[in-house]
Formats: structure tokens, sequence, C-alpha cells
């Protein structure tokens, strides 16, 4: 085990620095399918109870107009962000109707890509914008693949945390220098290890084979209409769920700030012949924004993602070269169709201790060829991660058991769970490491696994699965509506994003074409 680890560990923990961890703030940002009472993805509009999609802060949409994205604010209080999120789904039952959200991260039934409804988000020229975004990604990739669902987990530390933790490491450099560089060594052994997390959250081992227009991948067929990777956790990560070939080539580092903002300015200004080909826009229709390798910042599907909050009108790319990083978003996490809400309480405690142990750990620059290293472990966790024998490249020349590795990252993560039990008077983030370690030992216990096997004991089929699932978990929520108080504190919430995003259309005076240049010239 690393003397570096420990003994940032230690003197943290003497100097009583870990008790300005309490100021961690977390959020969570999960999606889900709108279906209708058949099981097939809804065509209807965003539904205007719910509120405006382009300006409510907590409910809106992601790709699809039937992807609906459940936003909560960085909370200091982990059981207030998943209070929060219980409620969204109350409220959003509650207008829903006869619709229900799809429990499960592949997705429903469609019958057509072209049926797959891109999300609108009005008139104004940032609602004009996110709507070509979009567009784009369904020329570039297919509409089926952005209807896949996940879960994003945003992270950030206190600034009492980064001031004391800036003096014990006696950085020359400037606090907010100091802060986008610790996070960026988080991110790059979040990458090394982050393979821990669709192996032990992952719940995605199975597809429908209408999500497949072509020719049908390497999975077994099961029952009439579905596919299973027999082994696999998280077949949403693999390069079968989200992926871009031409990423991979963009070469996107995590070494330092520059070299992040560097390659990523790269991305979104190298034309590919591929979406040239496409087209940018004919007499005013536009395909999508631009026909470089990223059309934003956002498109590049990272597992991890340093960000910050950016005004409307700027972007993410621009905020972090002025101000640095504020926080990170892991994006490796599926949803767990046995939860209500689609996460599991023990997980958050997890991966608190996970993230922790990926910044106080040593993180030497990323090569190349680690890289290729990491995405070949990556590949093999998603699609044979419970294979007996499987084994993982831990360096060039040395391969290491999958149980073995992780059961040898387990340890440190629960030396920092230890600490952070003192720090919150609570056994929560051990009491996860012992519910990780069981799975571990046993992989029978893995979500992944306990999707394969209720499918087998109820001889279903992939679709029957997640649509019990999904009604179970509506009737659940609808047998216990929303206080009035709290009922009447959502709608004003969608009454008020409808009446600001009415004021921001009113407030346009640029032509689309105008505002278009001065966004893509932003960065």
């Amino acid at each position: 085990m690393s003397s570096v680890f420990i003994k940032r560990i230690q003197e943290l923990d003497s100097s009583r620095g870990f008790f300005d961890l309490l100021g961690i703030k977390r959020g969570f940002e999960k999606e889900c399918l709108r279906v209708n009472k058949k099981g097939m993805i809804a065509t209807t509009p965003h539904p205007k109870d719910l509120g405006a999609s382009l300006t409510h802060p907590l409910i809106t949409t992601d790709y699809s107009e039937a992807l609906l994205e459940f936003i909560t604010p960085p909370l200091e209080n982990r059981g207030q962000s998943f209070e929060t999120l219980m409620e969204i789904h109350h409220f959003t039952y509650q207008m829903l109707q006869d619709e229900v959200l799809w429990a499960s991260s592949m997705p429903c039934r469609f019958s057509r890509e072209e049926e797959i409804p891109i999300a609108l988000y009005g008139h104004s020229n940032l609602g004009k914008l996110k709507h070509i975004y979009r567009r784009g990604l369904g020329y570039r990739y297919g509409r089926a693949m952005q209807t896949i669902a996940g879960i994003h987990y945003n992270f950030s530390l206190s600034n009492a945390f980064w001031q004391r933790y800036h003096h014990h490491l006696q950085s020359g450099s400037s606090l907010q220098t100091f802060i986008s560089e610790q996070y960026l060594g988080l991110i790059r052994n979040c990458l090394r290890f982050g393979w821990l997390l669709p192996l032990l959250f992952g719940a995605s081992p199975a597809v429908l084979s209408c999500f497949f227009t072509g020719e049908k991948p390497d999975l077994q067929p099961w029952g009439k209409d579905s596919l299973i990777g027999p082994y696999a956790t998280s077949l949403r990560l693999s390069d079968l769920g989200y992926h871009n070939k031409i990423q991979k080539t963009v070469g996107i580092s995590y070494n330092s700030l520059d070299e992040f903002l560097q390659t990523m300015k790269k991305a979104v200004h190298t034309q590919v012949p591929e979406y040239e080909a496409i087209g940018i826009e004919k007499e005013g229709d536009y395909f999508q924004l631009s026909d470089s390798m990223l059309q934003t910042e956002d498109e590049h599907y990272a597992l991890v993602r340093p960000k910050r909050v950016s005004s409307q009108d700027e972007r993410t790319l621009g905020a972090i070269a002025r101000e640095g990083i504020e926080y990170i978003e892991v994006r490796a996490i599926d949803i767990n169709p046995f939860m209500a809400v689609g996460i599991e309480k023990e997980m958050v405690f997890f991966l608190d201790a996970f993230l922790m142990m990926c910044l106080l750990m040593e993180s030497p620059p990323l090569t190349a060829i680690e890289n290729q290293r990491i995405g070949y472990n990556q590949n093999q966790i998603v699609r044979y991660g419970r294979q007996p024998g499987l084994q993982l490249m831990v360096e060039e020349g040395r391969t290491m058991l999958v149980q073995d590795w992780a059961l040898s990252l387990l340890e440190k993560v629960q030396i920092v769970a230890g600490v952070l039990d003192k720090v919150y008077h609570e056994d929560g983030f051990t009491r996860a490491c012992s519910v990780a370690k069981q799975n571990l030992l046993a992989f029978d216990n893995l979500p992944s696994a306990k999707i394969l096997q209720e499918m087998k004991e109820h001889q279903e089929s992939y679709f029957d699965f997640a649509w019990r699932w999904s009604l179970k978990h509506q009737n659940d929520f609808r047998k216990t509506p929303l206080t009035m108080e709290r009922l009447e504190y959502y709608q004003k919430l969608a009454q008020d994003s409808l009446a600001a995003q009415q004021a921001l259309e009113q407030k346009d005076t640029l032509t689309f074409d105008h505002y278009l240049h001065r966004y893509l010239e932003e960065v």
C-alpha cells in the first residue's frame, strides 16, 4: 500500500483536517424514460404540468422529449438529497396520469428509431441551440443510443478542506490552481480504478433486440425479444451502449488543466469528414451545431468529467478556463431497477469513500499506453466482469484476477471509510465497504447478477423484467402522494419555469445565426 496514501490519511486525521469534509456537497442527475401503457417510448410532449424543461431547476429532459432528467441541487446533507430525489419522483407520478417511468438503464420498446422524439426547448436562441445539438447527436450516433439512461453523481469538497490540504502538501500554486490540479489527479485515478464501480453497481446486463437496427452483437439470445451478456455488468457502458469511435481518437488529456483545455478545444474545432457529410444547415434548417469532432464539450462521453457551474450564456469550458474546476461528475452509474429512485443509499457512502481514496493516492500523469490499458480493463469489466478467472491488466506485462485487485482496492477505500465514519459519527461508510466486500466474494450478489437471476426465475424477457419493476415503483409512489404543501411547492416551481422560458424567448435580440456563431467562438 502506498506510503504517500497512508501519510496523507494520517496527517489529515491527526490534524482534524478531515472534519472539514463535513462540507462535501453531492448532487444527483437521474435520467429515466417516459413510457406509455404498452411499455413503448412515449411520443407525447414533455408534460406541461412538470414545467418547462429549459428553465426548471429540478426537472428537465436529456436527449429525447421522453427522457426525463431529475436534478438535485448540491447539498451537504446526504439524506436531504435522497429526499429531494424521492419528492421529484412523487410529483412526476402525480402529474403523469397514464404514463410510467422506465425503471432500467437500457431502453424500452420502440418500433423505429425515427419515432424517438428529440427534446424541444421552445423558441429562444438557447432553446433552439439545445434542440439542434440533440439533432446532431441523432445524426452522429443514432437516436436509440441516446435513450439509454444513467445516473450522474456530482461531488465537490469544501473550501475549508482545500485550504487545509493545500497547506499540508505545501503547494506553491495558488489555491485555485491547486484545486484544479487535485481534481484532475482524482479523475486520473478514477479512470485507473473506476472499473470497480460498474463491477459493484452495474445493472444493465440485458437489452432488447430492437435496440440494434443492424447486425446483432455478440450477446446471448434470451426469450423472444432480449439479448443478455451472461457475465456482463453494464452493457450501457460498453461499446454496445454509449460510445463514440471518433472520440477515441481525440485523446482528451487530464494531466494538467492546460492540457485538458487544449485537447478539448481541439476536439470542438477539428472538422470530421463524416460529420461534414451530414451538413450543418440548409435554408435555415440546422442538422447539427458544427461538423467538428465534438459539437460542444458536453458531447465528450467520459466516465468522469471536470465541471464548473456556468451561466446560461456561458459554456462550461469557458467557465473552467476562467475560474478552474469546481466539482467532478461521475457518469459510470447505472439505474438500479430494484430501487424506487434507481439509487441505493449504500452506493453513495461507497462513492464518497472511493473518490476520496482516488484523491489521496498518488496520481502520476496518464500515458498513451496506460490509457489503452484503462480502456481494455473497462471493456472487460462491463462485458465480462463476473466471468470466473477474468484478469485485468495492472501494468505492462502484469495481470491480476479481477476479484483480487478489487479486494486490494477495497482495503484502501475501507481506510478512508473508517475516517469518514468518525467525521460523520456513523458507520455508513464502513458498512457500505462491508457490503461491497461480500458482493466481491460472491458475484451472485451483484445487481447485474440479480437481474439475470430474476429473469431466469420468472422465465421473463428483459422487457418483462423492467416493466414489472416499473409498474411496482409506479404503484408504490402513487400509494403515498406528496403532502399538499410539497405538491404546491413543486407546482409553483413548474409555473415559475414556464414563465421563465417565456421571458427568455421575449428578451432575445440576436438572430440565431449570430447567437450560434458567438457561442461557437467562445472557446
